[in-house]
This record gives structure tokens, sequence and C-alpha cells, in this order.
């Protein structure tokens, strides 16, 4: 739950960051420095205990996934639309959580928990904003996006995160391989992108890549990869929708944001379903 809380919060500033700096230079400033949290915190307790190398590229397939392609999508759909309408899209990553856990890693599937995951789905979808009502020009592709980070994100945080975590890989070095594949990721990306030209920056931008590096890619997954240790992956999945709650409440408190009236429709199925699955865990 307080990595839902952070990573929710975290998606949200993000648009702040994104209003003068280059998309490509904020990620990478961003897992730049959650790598630096999670080395130093790695040394400082269990250090970096070396897997096989099958587990090691599973562990940085599933960081370029999430930590960057994921984001990519999820921080352009962020630019062009309002967050307390792409947080909600984006965050459907219970939905597909829930079933790489049963498709991939062969759990049992529970009722409760696909009921939870419904219920996370329809709060989303609640939540989300018809922008045509409100003057504002409908995205063509951002909604799009939004769903397909969803999509991108509850998969490669659960699939390849479980089975690493399962096959004895410390959480250590998971998060270690998640940070630094994602860091190249965005790397390439900046080259790419600006080829050594001006980049677009500011002290605001890079300020707000720093701090949600340490919040999402630090210390949210840091917290993520504990849960994942003690529990199964198709009932903690689920609890992940807080993200949408407190994303929603950032928008609103922090960017200032008004949402649509059925919001609260949303917000309470979501509550919903995180209690559904918490009675059953």
């Amino acid at each position: 739950m307080s990595s839902a809380a952070l990573w929710g919060g975290g998606q949200v500033i993000a648009k702040r960051g994104l209003e003068d700096t280059s998309l490509a230079l904020f990620g990478f400033i961003r897992s730049a420095s959650a790598l630096v949290f999670v080395v130093l915190f790695g040394l400082l307790t269990t250090g970096f205990p070396l897997p096989s190398l099958g587990l090691l590229m599973v562990a940085i397939l599933g960081g370029v996934l999430d930590s960057f392609v994921g984001t990519l999508l999820y921080m352009i759909a962020l630019r062009g639309s309002p967050a307390y309408e792409v947080v909600p899209l984006a965050n459907t990553a219970p939905f597909w959580g829930v079933v790489a856990a049963v498709v991939v890693l062969g759990e049992a599937p529970r009722l409760v928990s696909f009921a939870a995951a419904v219920l996370v789905i329809l709060g989303a979808y609640f939540l989300s904003s018809h922008r045509a009502r409100m003057g504002v020009p409908i995205s063509r592709f951002g909604p799009w996006l939004a769903l397909a980070a969803g999509a991108v994100w509850g998969i490669a945080e659960i699939a390849p995160t479980k089975y690493c975590l399962s096959q004895g890989m410390a959480p250590s070095t998971y998060q270690l391989m998640v940070v630094a594949a994602s860091g190249a990721g965005w790397g390439a990306y900046l080259l790419v992108r600006h080829r050594f030209h001006a980049v677009p920056r500011s002290r605001k931008g890079i300020g707000i890549a720093v701090l949600t590096g340490f919040t999402n890619l630090f210390l949210g997954w840091l917290l993520w990869l504990f849960a994942l240790g003690h529990a199964p992956a198709s009932l903690i999945s689920p609890i992940r929708g807080l993200v949408v709650l407190f994303g929603f409440l950032a928008s609103v408190l922090i960017l200032k944001e008004r949402p649509s009236k059925r919001s609260g429709i949303g917000v309470l199925l979501i509550i919903a379903g995180v209690t559904l699955v918490s009675i059953a865990w």
C-alpha cells in the first residue's frame, strides 16, 4: 500500500517536471538518480548476490519493459492529457497483473482476485473524464497510450519479478537490474532524440526527476518487491490499484485539476476492490 502511495503521487508530480524539461532527459535523470540510491542501499545492507545469467536476462527484460517502455508511454500521454485521466487509464495494471500471475506464473486463479481487479478497472473507468463535455479537445492517442502503459506495467511488474524472486534472486539484485536497464534505455533514447543538441531543461524539472527517482524507482520498488516476496502475486496486484486513488487525490491537491463528478464513483469502486482483496488475503 505504501508503494502505491509513492507511485501515485510520483506519477502526478512528474507532470510538473515535464512542463519545461525534455521527456528523454527527465527519464534518464530519474533512472540515474534511482540507481545511486539502489547501489548505496544495497551496499549498506545485503549486497548484490549474482544469480544465473538467465535470471539476470529476465530481470533486465522486466526493467526495460516496466521502467522504460511503460514509463515512456505513460509520460507521453501525461504531457498532453490531464493527470486525473491518464493515471486511472494507465493504472489498469492490476487487471493485467492478475492475468500475468495466472497465465505466465501458473498461480491458481482466485475468483476474489479477479473480482477485485474488475472493481479497480471499473473505478478507473469512472475516474476517467469526458473532456468533450468540458470543452477540451479530445486527444486521439493519449488514452490508448495510457492503456498500453497499464498493460506493460501490469505484466512487467508481476511476471518477471515474481519469477526471478521465486527462483532465488535477491530483491536487491533484481532492483539493481531493473533500474540499470531503465537507465540504459533512457540514455539511448536521449541520444537518439536529441543527438547531442541543446536539451530543454530546468532546475524544477531536474529536481522533480531526482525526487521521483527516489520515491518511485527506489523506495516504491523496494516496498513492492518486499510485498511480492511475502504473498501470491495475484493477491498483491489488485492492491496496486490504490495508485489510482492516490494519483487522483494528488492531481486535485497538487495540480489543482478539476475532475468530473463521476470521480466519486470511481474512488468508491477502487476502495471496494482493495478492501475485497485485503479481506481475502
